[in-house]
């Protein structure tokens, strides 16, 4: 779980809801940075590794394997808070890590009273040994019963975010939008929403670091307005369960395709994402619907100076989408059109477009619960943990020899806790001048 977790956050994972045609523009813009490595990644499912088999089939058998070891441990947290051993041999006061004897001028009965009067004070809960043989007296006493109780809840935390993952994994999504100012999309996935960015701006200070980069939407339904606001990339605008958030911006390639007939089968920007090899060129890539084509634009990338492509112009590459072979290349001036493979292709302009992130993830509040659940049961677990004491009070002649013992292991803390209380006890008995030195031992 953890190198898939690892593997997952390390590799960029691709958005959900890809056709094949954009799954493999995608697959391509991540190309440069894993070479070679790309298609054996896609075919491992890496690139998709939230919602793939082997990461699901590993959450399910951790949350099953978690649920199990706290169904088996539940009975006994739960004898040990609601009936606990009362009753311990002698061996045990004198081999117990943390052990006491004082010997105190009161019969047993007082000196029973006399400890738990100093254990309420601690609040400690108390249970007399009903198996001692009169006169000794003997006592179970522990706080924080329910402590332990704080592992189940984490690990029950634990199957709930698990199941977060999952709820997330098959009823959310998580899709890119790049909205050209001015222009509308989609959202899809089932929402209705339609995303217009009315504009975009970006600033920088002295040295040029960007400061700030915010984009207008109005989100609509139907034609009906459902909100509109400036979207920052820590402030995203949330409708209906679907949050958006500012991700990106840059330049684009407004264009318009059209066949021999002069019907039009693409209108719109296509924004210039991917880079050439050598960055001197900005790309971005369109298929029209039945066209068979794919059409790349290329402009020079900013800041870069091409002979071939002159600042304001640019150059449509066509490939064939079945055989990836190059079919022509069609430089072209803005505002103009070329022709090839049947097509008519006419570059408008470019203009800028923000990249938005549009998220609907059903199993965030999951993710809030069962944090939550998490840091109380971790809470409970390292601050309230339980400590159990056995006393047992029995007559010397005139007097009573009060042991104590504890069965907590090696804990620095509590031998600071137990040690306090003995002294407790030994300093506030009734006649402190006539008792005998308290022996305490911490094996």
């Amino acid at each position: 779980m953890a190198v898939l977790s690892l593997l997952g956050t390390l590799i960029v994972q691709a958005p959900s809801g890809l056709d094949t045609l954009a799954r493999a523009d995608w697959l391509e813009s991540v190309r440069p940075r894993y070479g070679g490595w790309t298609s054996v990644l896609e075919f491992l499912g890496l690139f998709g590794l939230w919602t793939s088999p082997l990461f699901l089939a590993v959450t399910a058998l951790l949350a099953m394997s978690i649920i199990a070891c706290t169904v088996h441990r539940l009975p006994q947290l739960w004898e040990r808070a609601t009936r606990p051993r009362t009753h311990v041999t002698d061996k045990f006061f004198e081999h117990a890590q943390y052990r006491a004897e004082m010997t105190l001028p009161l019969s047993p009965q007082e000196a029973d009273g006399h400890v738990r009067s100093v254990l309420g004070g601690q609040r400690y809960r108390f249970l007399a040994d009903e198996r001692l043989a009169a006169p000794a007296v003997g006592l179970y006493a522990d706080r924080f019963r329910w402590g332990p109780f704080g592992t189940a809840i984490a690990h029950a935390a634990m199957v709930v975010i698990l199941a977060a993952f999952g709820v997330s994994a098959f009823t959310g999504f998580e899709q890119n939008l790049d909205i050209a100012v001015g222009e509308s999309v989609e959202v899809g996935h089932g929402t209705g929403l339609t995303v217009t960015a009315q504009s975009f701006k970006d600033s920088y200070d002295d040295a040029g670091r960007p400061t700030d980069y915010v984009s207008h939407l109005v989100v609509t339904r139907d034609g009906a307005v459902l909100d509109a606001r400036d979207v920052r990339v820590n402030s995203p605008l949330v409708v209906e369960g679907t949050a958006l958030h500012q991700a990106s911006f840059g330049i684009a390639a407004r264009i318009r395709i059209a066949d021999d007939a002069g019907a039009t089968l693409f209108e719109g920007s296509v924004p210039l994402k991917w880079q050439s090899n050598d960055g001197r060129y900005a790309i971005g890539k369109v298929t029209p619907e039945a066209a068979g084509t794919e059409v790349l634009v290329v402009t020079p990338a900013s800041g870069a100076v091409d002979a071939a492509i002159t600042a304001g112009s640019a150059v449509f590459e066509l490939y064939d989408v079945a055989s990836g072979e190059k079919i022509d290349v069609l430089p072209v001036e803005q505002g103009e059109t070329a022709s090839g493979d049947g097509l008519q292709l006419t570059f408008e302009r470019e203009q800028r477009y923000t990249g938005i992130i549009a998220r609907q993830d059903p199993g965030a509040m999951w993710m809030w619960v069962g944090s939550a659940l998490l840091v109380i049961g971790m809470t409970m677990t390292f601050t309230l943990r339980h400590r159990r004491l056995w006393v047992r009070a029995v007559p010397e002649g005139d007097h009573t020899m009060l042991r104590i013992a504890s069965a907590e292991k090696l804990d620095t803390t509590f031998e600071r806790h137990f040690r306090a209380l003995v002294e407790q006890i030994d300093a506030t008995a009734p006649d402190a001048a006539e008792k005998e030195p308290v022996d305490a031992r911490v094996r």
